[in-house]
C-alpha cells in the first residue's frame, strides 16, 4: 500500500550509502582498538552491575572480597588493569604479535568499567555505591560509553557516507550532525551532562534533554530564566547537589561581598 511512497533500495543506497560505508569501514577492516574497548567496557559494566545486585540481594555464589578484614572494592583491580594496559601499550607499541593486539584495548575496557562503576566512591571518598550519590557512577559510565561509541563508529565512516552520497544524502548527513551538535550544546548549557554526549549519538535523546528544565546552577538557567522558571527549576531538582565548579557556572558575586571588599559588617 505504501510501497510507491518509498524509494527503491538502489536509489536509497545511492542517496545515503550507509551500508557501503559500514561494509568498507567496519566489516571488512574488522574490529579495531576502539571497538574492542567499547565492547569490553559495556560487557564488563553489565556483568559487574549484575553481580553487585545479586550480592546485595543475597543470591548466587558471589560475595564481597576482603583482604585482612579490609573490603576490596572492584575499582582496585580496575586501576591495576588500566595501569597494565597502559604500560603494555606504551612498552610494546606495534611490536606485539598480531594475535595479541587485542589484549591492551580489552584490558583497558575492562579496567575502565571496573573503575568508573565506582566513580562516586573515588569522587566523594565515601562508599556511596547504593546511595543517591552513587548515581554519579552510572552517569560517568554513560558519558564514557557515548564517547567510546563515537570513537568506535569513527569519523571516516561518516566522511565516506557524505562523500559518496548524492546531494539529498549529503544534506541529510549534514543536517543530522548539525542538529545533534546543536542539541548537545543546549544540553550542556542546561547542565544535562548525560544527555549532551548522547545527543551526538542519538539526537532524539538530545531533544528530550534540551526541552526539559535546566538545572538551577546551569548557564542556561542563570542567563535565560526569569524568577518563575528559576523557582520551577529549583522545585524540579530539590535535591540537586550540583555545585558550580567551572568559571562559566559560578554566579556573579554580589557587590560588596567580594573577598577583601567593603561588605557591611554583621
Amino acid at each position: 500500500m505504501f510501497a510507491p511512497l518509498l524509494p527503491a533500495s538502489d536509489a536509497w543506497a545511492e542517496s545515503f550509502p550507509i551500508i557501503y560505508s559500514f561494509d568498507e569501514r567496519i566489516r571488512q577492516t574488522g574490529l579495531g582498538s576502539a571497538q574492542l574497548v567499547l565492547g569490553a567496557f559495556l560487557i564488563t559494566f553489565a556483568i559487574v552491575r549484575t553481580i553487585t545486585h545479586m550480592i546485595k540481594a543475597g543470591k548466587g555464589p558471589f560475595g564481597n572480597i576482603s583482604v585482612g578484614g579490609t573490603h576490596v572494592h572492584h575499582l582496585v583491580p580496575g586501576i591495576f588493569l588500566l595501569l597494565a594496559s597502559g604500560v603494555l601499550g606504551i612498552a610494546t607499541g606495534d611490536a606485539l604479535p598480531t594475535w595479541l593486539l587485542w589484549v591492551p584495548p580489552v584490558l583497558f575496557g575492562i579496567g575502565a568499567a571496573l573503575t568508573l562503576d565506582e566513580f562516586a566512591l573515588w569522587l566523594t571518598l565515601k562508599d556511596v555505591y547504593w546511595e543517591k550519590e552513587g548515581r554519579r557512577s552510572v552517569d560517568a559510565v554513560i558519558i564514557l560509553g557515548a564517547v567510546l561509541g563515537l570513537m568506535a563508529l569513527g569519523i571516516p565512516f561518516w566522511i565516506d557516507i557524505y562523500r559518496n552520497a548524492d546531494l539529498t544524502g549529503g544534506w541529510l548527513v549534514g543536517s543530522y550532525h548539525a542538529l545533534s551538535l546543536v542539541l548537545a550544546v543546549i544540553c550542556f548549557l542546561k547542565g544535562k551532562w548525560i544527555f549532551a554526549p548522547l545527543a551526538i549519538l542519538f539526537p532524539p535523546l538530545g531533544l528530550v534533554g534540551s526541552l526539559r528544565l535546566a538545572r538551577p546552577h546551569s548557564t542556561w538557567a542563570r542567563h535565560l530564566y526569569g524568577t518563575a522558571k528559576e523557582d520551577r527549576s529549583k522545585a524540579r531538582y530539590p535535591e540537586d547537589r550540583h555545585v558550580p565548579r567551572w568559571p562559566w557556572q559560578r554566579p556573579p558575586t554580589p557587590a560588596g561581598n567580594e573577598p577583601g571588599g567593603g561588605g557591611t559588617a554583621s
